[in-house]
């Protein structure tokens, strides 16, 4: 057992833990893959020396994620996750009536988290009504022909060479509502708050250039180093708490009502 340094951003902000045990470790043409268990966190998932997910925050994240805006729908049959070759996020969308697309274009994220994570994603990727695609995201929504009720944006933090980083440009937010029905939302992960607090409010302003609603809900975990904001967009569908109609082991209509208010409550005057 040994402490390591991890990133929380692409400046030298990081967190420490004691890493008890690798999994796995590899180099892909995309990224940097490791499997590990840290103290106070279990697994965690880590690309790029980044933090994606750990089992102390796996529910917490990925619930709020999933179900806050799938329970502002009366009836959705599809959706896309762009990222998210964990299985974890599909796990969650699995327990709704719907088909999932899932691009990830690193194969070796989704083959990895199935042979190691599958305490936490159920191998929900060989769902027969989950769809894989190692593809370049924007290469697959430029032609792609569905229709989706929501997009999910379970991307990587968009660092100059993460894969991820052109995922929320202007044409990738308007190629994204062309995707989507009527009722669609869009909705993505804009990564710490206090230490990235630029990256959502360019987010917010992209995406408001695009939908006639855009706000945004958070939560608090550790893994994730504070508060971690989500901002979701739409033209016709208000996203706001909502009862939650499937089985959580943290999500509720409580907590539901808590992600919406946490910023405000935690930033105050100084969310600027």
């Amino acid at each position: 057992m040994r402490l390591v340094k991890y990133d929380l951003d692409a400046f030298g902000t990081g967190h420490v833990f004691e890493r008890e045990h690798v999994y796995a470790k590899k180099k892909t043409k995309y990224q940097s893959i490791e499997i590990a268990k840290l103290d106070h966190l279990g697994k965690v998932l880590v690309l790029d020396n980044i933090i994606q997910l750990s089992t102390l925050d796996c529910d917490r994240y990925h619930e709020t994620f999933a179900h806050v805006p799938m329970s502002c729908l009366q009836t959705p049959t599809r959706v896309l996750i762009l990222g998210g070759g964990d299985g974890i996020l599909a796990k969650e969308l699995l327990k709704y009536d719907v088909v999932i697309d899932l691009v990830d274009i690193d194969k070796y994220v989704c083959l990895l988290s199935y042979i190691h994570l599958r305490d936490m994603n159920d191998a929900s990727l060989t769902d027969r009504r989950v769809n894989v695609y190692n593809l370049d995201a924007l290469e697959y929504c430029s032609e792609v022909e569905h229709k989706y009720d929501v997009i999910f944006a379970d991307i990587t933090d968009p660092h100059p060479e993460s894969p991820s980083r052109s995922l929320l440009s202007k044409q990738a937010i308007g190629l994204y509502k062309s995707l989507l029905t009527e009722q669609g939302i869009f909705v993505t992960q804009v990564d710490n708050v206090q230490i990235a607090p630029e990256h959502r409010k360019n987010v917010q302003r992209t995406l408001r250039l695009n939908f006639n609603q855009v706000g945004e809900f958070a939560i608090a975990a550790l893994t994730l180093s504070g508060l971690f904001g989500f901002v979701w967009a739409s033209d016709t569908t208000t996203v706001k708490p909502n009862k939650i109609a499937v089985p959580t082991k943290w999500l509720n209509l409580e907590r539901s009502m808590f992600c919406f208010n946490l910023l405000r409550l935690a930033l105050g005057d100084n969310d600027e």
